[in-house]
């Protein structure tokens, strides 16, 4: 009864409990003489059988729980391993994003310089100076930038430093003003109360935009930056950058480049997708272009 009840089929063993105290009975009648001694023996023998029936019972419960625990276990496994793999993709995807913005804003930048310096040649050399000394500058602190970001890979001290701050948007536009286009910054609000997962997302979100406008936009064209931090406190507080650009005395950009903008334009919609936001970008009127990035404190991640 006990090895029917925990590797058996359940179904049989109340008729195998009936046969088996059916033929003890039979037995028991042909052999004993006394009634009374019948009916004792009978009821040890039912009891016996009876409590084979519930111990198997209890361990065939256990070992169900038993086998229902390890099957939970590998799929929680499973599914760890699962979200690990995830995270590596993501990790590999926010340090690719990252040395884009750094290398793409950097080399646009001497580019413009160098190329600036090649047209003014002997005539101004004050000015050409002053670019060598930006390209110089600029490409220090885009090898830094890398250093740290590859840092970060490694797990040395060189991914200690810290990340763009609120009031770095002020050198990146003086930066960008430097290198021959001009660059106006409005900031609304005050950033107290941003996460500074928020703020660095604001920054790379500009510094991609403002790479574009330098890489694409018309010559004579002309920028200005609007980061509006809203209000602290407010649950439905959101960050706001707009970068808008006219469309300058020049050329304008062909199609073909400015589909190729494209690619940085998803890279800003990847980051602001991280703070339930997005990123719209739509050409204006008179040849120039506008990015506008919103990003809800509200669903940010940091602050869940």
């Amino acid at each position: 009864m006990y090895s029917v009840m925990v590797y058996g089929d359940r179904r049989s063993w109340l008729w195998l409990l009936l046969a088996s105290e059916a033929v003890f009975l039979v037995g028991l009648v042909l052999v004993l003489e006394s009634n009374s001694m019948t009916a004792i023996v009978f009821l040890a023998q039912t009891a016996t059988m009876v409590a084979a029936v519930a111990i198997g019972e209890v361990t065939r419960n256990r070992k169900r729980q038993l086998a229902d625990a390890q099957e939970r276990a590998i799929e929680a496994e499973e599914h760890r391993d699962a979200l690990a793999r995830t995270a590596v993709v993501e990790e590999r995807a926010r340090i690719a994003r990252e040395m884009h913005d750094v290398v793409a804003h950097a080399v646009s930048t001497i580019v413009m310089q160098s190329e600036g310096a090649r047209l003014l040649g002997e005539r101004n050399p004050t000015a050409v100076d002053e670019a060598l000394r930006t390209i110089g500058v600029t490409g220090r602190e885009a090898v830094a930038e890398l250093r740290r970001i590859l840092g970060l890979l490694r797990g040395t001290e060189n991914g200690t430093e810290p990340q763009p701050s609120a009031g770095a948007l002020g050198d990146l536009v003086g930066k960008v003003r430097s290198a021959g286009l001009e660059t106006r910054l409005v900031i609304e609000g005050e950033p107290e109360g941003v996460p500074p997962g928020a703020v660095l997302t604001t920054h790379r979100i500009v510094q991609e935009a403002l790479t574009n406008v330098v890489k694409h936009a018309p010559p004579g064209a002309r920028c200005t930056v609007t980061v509006r931090y809203g209000t602290p406190g407010d649950p439905h507080r959101t960050v706001v950058a707009d970068i808008v650009n006219d469309g300058g005395h020049g050329p304008h950009a062909h199609p073909a480049e400015q589909a190729r903008a494209g690619y940085g334009i998803r890279g800003m919609r990847e980051r602001a997708s991280m703070f339930g936001g997005d990123v719209t970008a739509q050409p204006q009127p008179d040849g120039g272009f506008q990015i506008t990035a919103q990003l809800p404190l509200t669903t940010s991640p940091e602050n869940q």
